[in-house]
């Protein structure tokens, strides 16, 4: 299985931002929930790169993320760090690899049941799912050999 790269800025958000859906698109939960859960649920390694077309992370939306992973139990750190390469080419994004891996590595798994903050963000209408996921079922493709034809584009 080709390992597949998700760039959260071309197929998620140019500005990811926040932590919880009641903080708008783009947050965190939405990118752990949405697309990393159901991404690494699937693959058995997925690399992420996380510079080009983002101007910066916030610490909020980057422990949601992926320190969620570990506390609301889909993962251990360990496990998790294995199935993920961060990848960046601009050096000054070296810093939120940093934080990505101590995040995930300095979670503990909270044993309350996950409560997503979705349905009342929609209420309020600061989340409004503008965001296409389709690229999740497109990355799954790629990974497992299933290509677009063509005449399928």
């Amino acid at each position: 299985m080709k390992t597949p790269i998700l760039f959260i800025g071309d197929s998620f958000s140019d500005d990811p931002a926040g932590r919880y859906y009641t903080d708008g698109d783009g947050s965190g939960e939405e990118f752990r929930e949405e697309v990393l859960r159901p991404l690494l649920s699937e693959l058995n390694n997925l690399e992420i790169n996380i510079d080009k077309n983002v101007e910066g992370y916030g610490s909020s939306f980057l422990v949601e993320a992926f320190g969620g992973l570990i506390k609301h139990g889909y993962f251990q750190n360990d496990e998790l760090s294995k199935k993920i390469k961060i990848s960046y080419s601009n050096i000054d994004y070296k810093f939120y690899k940093n934080k990505i891996q101590s995040y995930i590595n300095e979670a503990k798994y909270n044993s309350e049941k996950y409560i997503s903050t979705k349905s009342e963000a929609q209420k309020k209408g600061v989340f409004k799912g503008i965001i296409d996921k389709s690229f999740i079922q497109e990355t799954l493709n790629e990974a497992n050999g299933k290509y677009k034809q063509p005449h399928d584009r």
